[in-house]
């Protein structure tokens, strides 16, 4: 029953996701820096079975054991398979991290993935656009805008 409803749950999720495209900065990154980084993020010294999950190089080349991403493929994922894991030695984040994947993140992820895993560079080197300035409208005699 358990298992029905946390399928269930993730379906509903990843539905509702698909709507619009996962951002890896707004959706993903909080999630992995949150639960994942410690691990497999840029400290090499704390790096473990040789993984880097917070570039697209790493995520798709690294790993001791299988592709840990393939993107468009969540099911060929090994990060897919690890964090749906039950086995107390195989999921990730480990049980003794204290962190744990809600159904919302699981759905998050897998849906990245399935749209191609895209990375995005951090916010701070990304380039400021220029927002589209509203056009003033007349309302009533008077110059109305959003502004």
């Amino acid at each position: 029953m358990r298992l029905l409803s946390s399928f269930v749950l993730l379906s509903l999720t990843v539905c509702l996701s698909a709507a619009e495209k996962i951002s890896f900065n707004r959706d993903i990154r909080p999630i992995l820096s949150d639960k994942c980084f410690a691990c497999h993020g840029p400290d090499a010294k704390k790096r473990k079975a040789d993984l880097r999950l917070d570039s697209f190089q790493g995520a798709t080349e690294g790993g001791e054991f299988a592709t840990p991403i393939v993107p468009g493929k969540p099911e060929d994922s090994e990060l897919i398979v690890r964090i749906l894991e039950t086995d107390p030695d195989e999921i990730m984040p480990p049980p003794e991290s204290h962190k744990k994947l809600d159904q919302r993140e699981i759905g998050l992820i897998r849906e990245w993935i399935k749209q191609g895993a895209p990375y995005e560079a951090h916010w701070s080197y990304t380039p400021l656009k220029r927002p589209v300035v509203p056009t003033p409208q007349k309302f009533a005699g008077r110059v109305a805008n959003p502004i």
